[in-house]
Parts: structure tokens; C-alpha cells; sequence
């Protein structure tokens, strides 16, 4: 939380070089026979320095109802901090919290510490991974609360197959070294064709799978596809 809060100080010094801004919107209503709504928001921000560090900031939010009832409710916002090392590497530090009202989490707060490394970094593609320890404390609506200490490991690859086409792939681990059968698994596909010098169409598939859900009852793998608009400039 300290994390968040100083990142949002920081963002009213004009000491940065470089801002990068992305939001995607996806909206969802039909009537009559079927009564459906459903919105997902996410925003991601980049901040490069003059020197070697680069603040990021974002989130999501997702909302759906059926016939009236509640359907889908999940967020998070989140905030890191890299320092370049050299030209490949970077110490990195950051803090997320997340929430899911299906998954039985009010609030998880995640914070991070520990590397990234660029395997690939060229102008149509780059290949990386970060590799830290994680802290996690959980409030949960129904089942105790829970607080642990894991590891994160996310890949990410990015390919430019032309001048209006791009692929994302990225795949996160989180090893539970808390309750080691509570590890989590999660991933996503988008490709994204650019429309114009500031919209393109985002498709995208993410799914999460969580070996020891937070309630009795509850599945351990969820997936949504969403189209949406991204606004990027």
C-alpha cells in the first residue's frame, strides 16, 4: 500500500522523460429474452526516468450481472518499480492488491521483491522473466484469512508480426512454500491489430488455475475472452 501511494506522489513531479498510457474498455448488454451486462476496464501506465528507473502503474475491473444477478466481480490495482542494473537486468520491487467476489477474496495483498531479466530484446520482439519472492496477506469473505510466503515466476513474450498486427503470451507460477499445495497457475494469449495511431481491436484468452481454492465448493479453473477497445498513447 506505501507502494501505491508513492507512486501516485511521484506522478505529479515533472521529473519523468517518457510516458507510456494504455486503457482497454469491453462492454456487454443485451435485453429482451436474455438480460445480460457485463464491463471489463484495465488500464496500464509507464513511467521511464531520466537515469535507469521506470515506475508502473495499472489495474482491472470487471462487472457482470444476469437476469439481475450479480455475475462476475473482480479487480486489482497495482504498482512496481524497476531499477536497470544493466542493459538486461533489473532489481524490481512491487505491490498488487486483488479482489474476486467468486473466488471468495475481499482483498489480497501481494508484495514483491527480486529480478527481471531480458533473454530477448529486439525492435519486433522481446522475451523476459521475472523471478521474485512474494508476501502475500489474504482477507477472505467466508474461509479464514490466510498470510504466506511464496515465489513468482513470469514470462512474457511479445512479437511484432507487422506494422498492424501484434501477439502477447505471458505465463505466471506462484510455488506456495506457506501450504505448498496451494500453488496457482495463470495465463494469457491476446493478439491486438492497430487501428489507427492511437486505437486498435485487443482479443484475448486468460486463464487461472488455483489447486487449493480459498472455499469448499469452488472450481479450480477460471477463464474469460474478452474483445476490447485499447486506447495507447
Amino acid at each position: 500500500m506505501k507502494l501505491l501511494i508513492a507512486a501516485l506522489a511521484l506522478f505529479s513531479l515533472p521529473v519523468f522523460a517518457k510516458l507510456t498510457h494504455e486503457s482497454e474498455l469491453a462492454i456487454i448488454a443485451a435485453g429482451g429474452n436474455t438480460d445480460l451486462q457485463t464491463i471489463n476496464t484495465a488500464t496500464k501506465n509507464k513511467y521511464e526516468f531520466e537515469g535507469r528507473s521506470t515506475l508502473l502503474f495499472g489495474g482491472h475491473y470487471t462487472y457482470g450481472e444476469n437476469t439481475g444477478a450479480l455475475s462476475a466481480r473482480n479487480w486489482d490495482t497495482n504498482g512496481k518499480y524497476e531499477f536497470a542494473l544493466t542493459d538486461r537486468f533489473s532489481a524490481v520491487t512491487g505491490e498488487t492488491i486483488e479482489g474476486n467476489r467468486f473466488q471468495d477474496v475481499k482483498a489480497r495483498y501481494n508484495t514483491d521483491l527480486g529480478g527481471k531479466y531480458f533473454f530477448m530484446k529486439e525492435d519486433n520482439q522481446d522475451f523476459f522473466m521475472e523471478l521474485t519472492y512474494r508476501y502475500t496477506a489474504e482477507d477472505r469473505y467466508k474461509a479464514e484469512n490466510v498470510y504466506q510466503q511464496k515465489a513468482r515466476t513470469y514470462a512474457e513474450w511479445n512479437k511484432k508480426q507487422s506494422a498492424t498486427l501484434q501477439w502477447k503470451f505471458w505465463l505466471e507460477y506462484l510455488p506456495n512454500f506457506t501450504a505448498g499445495s496451494d500453488w496457482m497457475l495463470t495465463g494469457e494469449g491476446s493478439m491486438t491489430a492497430i487501428l489507427s495511431s492511437m486505437f486498435s481491436l485487443k482479443v484475448a484468452y486468460k486463464g487461472l488455475y488455483d489447486n487449493l481454492p480459498a472455499a469448499p465448493g469452488l472450481k479450480n479453473y477460471d477463464y474469460i475472452t474478452v474483445t476490447s477497445l485499447v486506447a495507447k498513447f
